[in-house]
């Protein structure tokens, strides 16, 4: 109980002389607003639904970018440039203890060069090119000294970032006890901090649309080539519209094909008739002359027809006139000579022989026209076979080349399409990432209250919960058998008495009457069956069992041998060798008799037998039986006891090897009144026994031992 009172007072003490000299502290804020949950974004909708898990995510980056290594360490780099440009401590910027401390650390020749240099910037470049070079350099030594204002791991532990509660700001706090840099740190790291943060956000969307730019380059590059090969196509082949210049063609085509058809059956027509006119005529000189002449006339009719047809073919207007006006006078001139005709006879069928020649005439004209549209036809025929084959092989090639614009169209504004949405988020991003600065950091002016106090109570509480919880645990994790009530649960004999263990060094007055207390009850446990043994057998013999050594005790022994001798005139101690010691120091010489164990007294059955020495004349006789694990036990001579006494130490842990001997004993001496002799235990462990001990105790120890047993008055 000492300890829980003494511990406590020496951690608290510890405590309140470390921080004796603890320098006051001072804290500044400032708090930015985002905008990431309800601030406005281009690509969201006000009917669109707010996802939470996004928003922390967000707000995640955010924090872990405002407390990143490389963020601490250029406010750091920053805050050590500015302080280094200082000639003279200002309160303002930086104490006299922090301008002295600085100069200790940084050493004249890093201070020789920072007063060349002047400026706070060129001071920053500087001290970051040499922090950047090499490991070892005085900039890396200032920035790991620990205590320091640009310590970069104090930094980070003293600068906290936390989102309030849910809304879109974060408060940014740094302690130090310096006022003047509590504030210059939060101006730097904000400065920082934004400039970082907008540009990680950057760096996400440029990325990806640098490469839809570079695959849009591409993808243009491709469908203007396709394009060029479209058109340098169509300029070889003369297409204008393929589609319209090939159902032209086979429009007219068809309209060809009808028009030979209409011409083969006028001529075949016209020459059946005319050959049926011929049979008719006559064939006298004039009439033959008068039929070359007509022929002639047919002939240059047909020439001269022929010839019309391939000028209106070919569209040539002046050369029509000239043919139509040969046509007529030939025409004339074959109506001429057949009237000429018409006048020499009739023919056979009595008919006019000038009506047989008209119509020969014009069988003849109608065959010659046939004959003549037919062969222009026929030709108009074969320069429309000659296009077919032309256009035919164009289809495949331009729907290919039709297909191939195809593709590279939609790839080109599938990756505009991307292109433009990188450029949206991008754009979003921007706005996003545009942190306002709602609360600007402050001046702290006055310091924050002192932790010396609770850091001193919070040290004797934690000193008082230590070693609570050590004697706890000790309690939990004892295995010894420690108390009366364990004893018996784990023993499993009855409990004859108990004795307390001795401390020499510090006597307590109570104790000697506890002893006789607890002897007392010890012998009073024993008188009924030893008085039994005494009326019927004249005398009674107790035996002590032992597994273990160390269990007697000299105030033990005398106490209950004079007890004993109060009751019985006459005790004797029949005890082994060995055990002299503490009963030479108890009893006076002829009060006890020693034997030498052997294996020989297995066949004993008297105790007097063990001395060679008669013992009828003692009423009591108490035999220290041998250790059973080093010595044989002579169990006739152990079960002529009126009591046998196992005696168990409550500082011995009982084990499985105690357990088996307990056995065999019991299979030893069936029938036989075993029990337990509880020796050296803690008076502290007796409650159960003979209620609260009476010694003087604290009014702490008072207190405490009512809240446990639940005593609140």
């Amino acid at each position: 109980m000492n300890w829980l009172i003494l511990v406590p007072v020496i951690c608290a003490a510890t405590v309140f002389m470390l921080t004796r000299k603890s320098k006051k502290e001072y804290s500044s804020s400032t708090t930015l607003y985002t905008g990431v949950a309800s601030g406005y974004s281009i690509t969201s909708t006000e009917d669109e639904r707010l996802d939470y898990f996004a928003v922390n995510n967000a707000f995640d980056n955010m924090l872990a970018s405002a407390k990143s290594r490389e963020t601490i360490a250029q406010v750091a780099l920053h805050l050590l440039a500015e302080h280094l440009s200082l000639r003279k401590p200002d309160v303002k910027v930086l104490s006299p203890d922090g301008f002295e401390n600085l100069h200790k650390m940084a050493g004249k020749a890093l201070l020789n060069t920072a007063a060349k240099l002047r400026t706070p910037q060129a001071i920053y470049n500087y001290i970051n090119q040499v922090y950047a070079a090499k490991q070892g350099n005085v900039i890396a030594y200032i920035l790991n000294q620990p205590g320091s204002y640009y310590n970069i791991d104090d930094l980070k532990s003293n600068l906290v970032v936390t989102r309030i509660s849910t809304s879109d700001i974060i408060q940014i706090v740094y302690g130090c006890t310096d006022a003047a840099v509590c504030q210059r740190v939060l101006q730097i790291h904000i400065e920082i901090f934004l400039a970082n943060y907008k540009r990680l956000k950057t760096d996400q969307t440029n990325s990806a649309v640098q490469y839809f730019e570079a695959k849009l380059a591409e993808a243009k590059a491709k469908l203007k080539k396709s394009e060029d090969d479209m058109r340098i196509f169509g300029q070889q082949n003369h297409i204008i519209n393929y589609y319209e210049q090939t159902r032209y063609i086979a429009e007219e085509n068809e309209q060809l094909n009808r028009e030979i058809y209409g011409q083969k059956i006028a001529k075949t027509g016209a020459d059946n008739a005319l050959a049926l006119v011929k049979n008719k005529l006559s064939t006298r000189d004039k009439q033959i002359a008068n039929g070359t002449s007509i022929i002639n006339l047919r002939q240059q009719l047909s020439d001269a027809n022929t010839a019309l047809e391939r000028a209106k073919v070919f569209g040539n207007t002046e050369k029509i006139s000239q043919i139509t006006a040969r046509t007529r006078i030939l025409e004339d001139s074959i109506k001429s000579a057949s009237a000429d005709y018409d006048n020499l006879n009739y023919s056979l069928e009595t008919i006019p022989r000038t009506s047989l020649i008209k119509e020969w005439v014009d069988n003849a004209v109608s065959s010659g026209n046939a004959k003549a549209g037919l062969n222009v036809l026929n030709n108009q025929k074969r320069d429309y076979l000659k296009n077919f084959d032309e256009f035919a092989p164009l289809g495949s090639t331009l729907k290919r080349l039709e297909r191939q614009i195809d593709i590279n169209e939609k790839e080109f504004l599938s990756i505009l399409h991307g292109l433009n949405l990188a450029r949206l988020r991008q754009s979003n991003i921007a706005l996003n990432s545009n942190i306002v600065v709602q609360d600007a950091p402050f001046l702290p002016l006055k310091a924050q209250k002192s932790t010396r106090a609770l850091l001193v109570m919070l040290s004797f509480v934690v000193g008082f919960i230590l070693v609570g919880s050590v004697i706890i645990g000790r309690e939990l994790m004892d295995s010894s058998i420690r108390t009366p009530d364990r004893a018996k649960k784990l023993i499993n004999l009855p409990l004859a008495g108990i004795s307390i263990a001795t401390n020499s060094s510090k006597p307590k007055t109570y104790v000697q009457a506890l002893r006789h207390l607890l002897a007392e009850q010890f012998i009073s446990g024993l008188l009924p069956a030893l008085n039994e043994a005494v009326t019927a057998h004249g005398t009674a013999q107790i035996t002590l069992l032992q597994t273990k050594t160390g269990l007697f005790n000299a105030e033990d022994i005398k106490l209950t041998d004079g007890m004993l001798s109060q009751l019985f005139d006459s005790v004797h101690w029949v005890i082994p060798s060995g055990k002299q010691a503490a009963f030479a120091t108890a009893l006076p010489q002829g009060k006890y008799s020693i034997y030498e164990p052997a294996i020989a007294h297995l066949n004993y059955i008297d105790v007097a037998q063990l001395v060679d020495t008669t013992l009828s004349a003692y009423k009591l006789i108490i035999y220290v039986a041998p250790n059973p694990a080093q010595h044989s036990l002579p169990a006739a001579i152990v079960k002529n006891s009126a009591v046998n006494l196992l005696m168990v130490n409550a500082n011995d842990t009982w084990l499985p090897v105690d357990k088996d001997l307990l056995i065999k004993l019991k299979t030893m001496l069936a029938g036989a009144n075993l029990c337990t002799w509880l020796v050296n235990a803690d008076e502290n462990n007796l409650d159960s026994i003979i209620g609260e001990v009476p010694k003087e105790r604290s009014w702490l120890r008072k207190k405490i031992k009512k809240v446990i047993t639940l005593n609140l008055r």
